[in-house]
């Protein structure tokens, strides 16, 4: 009787042990729910294929990411579910858009969804100049550099509001003193013989100005000095697709010529 009774004791002892474990490990967790953020997005990085992250959230125990065709009354369907943090959608077709959204579970409750956000297909990579979308970013110009542009905007309007998805490319210039350089920009496949690019050609500190195709862009140097200049190379949206649609774009950059001031 003896031996049964500490038996007991023990398996008693284990049980309070184990229970105790997973209380402290559930009463270990932040207080709150779950985040409600979105997912990240990277669209062009990879041959037709869109690929989402999202944090790790202590609060949650699984992820459930959602699908969607952008529409104009979409509709999600659950494309992963699990503890991953990350999703490499590759079901995709070449220039089509989709939206996703993110819902996050602890237990039986689901927090979320979370907005969408808008990915979009390609079978064309971004150029191997990006990340160039900051002026930090910027992108030396000292010779031809092929690059591509794109512009995107959904027809799904979560919120009243149009999800868009824009590049914008960066760029430096170094200019000798009291010098002029000349910057090309050639747009590819301009339809009718059209010289008017679907670019904007921004010169920091001065206003921004549609690229005539094949025109050169004077950056000028008056000082006594050499310097670099930023500029940035980014979409006139009208002339993309806009209401649910978009494209994507390549073109030229090149230094053309730098001539001494008279």
């Amino acid at each position: 009787m003896i031996r049964t009774g500490a038996a007991a004791v023990a398996l008693s002892c284990l049980l309070a042990a184990s229970c105790g474990d997973g209380l402290l490990s559930e009463m270990g967790r932040p207080l709150g729910d779950p985040s409600l953020d979105a997912p990240a997005v990277s669209s062009f990085a990879v041959e037709n294929r869109i690929i989402l992250s999202w944090p790790a959230d202590v609060r949650a125990d699984r992820y459930i990411l959602e699908r969607a065709a952008d529409t104009a009354a979409p509709v999600f369907q659950a494309v992963y579910s699990g503890p991953d943090t990350s999703y490499a959608d590759t079901d995709c077709s070449d220039q089509e858009r989709y939206l996703y959204r993110l819902t996050r579970t602890r237990g039986t409750r689901r927090f979320g969804p979370s907005d969408a956000v808008m990915g979009v297909a390609s079978s064309v990579c971004r150029d191997g100049w990006e990340p160039n979308d900051l002026e930090g970013q910027a992108t030396p110009l000292e010779s031809t550099l092929a690059a591509n542009l794109y512009c995107y905007c959904s027809l799904a309007q979560p919120a009243g509001v149009s999800l868009a998805l824009q590049d914008s490319d960066w760029y430096s210039v170094t200019v000798p003193s009291h010098c002029q350089a000349n910057i090309v920009v050639t747009q590819d496949n301009l339809a009718g013989g059209s010289t008017s690019t679907w670019m904007y050609f921004y010169l920091k500190g001065a206003n921004p100005t549609q690229i005539v195709n094949n025109q050169a862009i004077p950056v000028v140097n008056y000082s006594s000095s050499s310097l670099a200049f930023l500029f940035k190379v980014y979409p006139v949206a009208s002339s993309f697709a806009v209401g649910g649609g978009g494209s994507l774009i390549t073109y030229t950059l090149s230094l053309h010529s730098i001539t001494s001031l008279p």
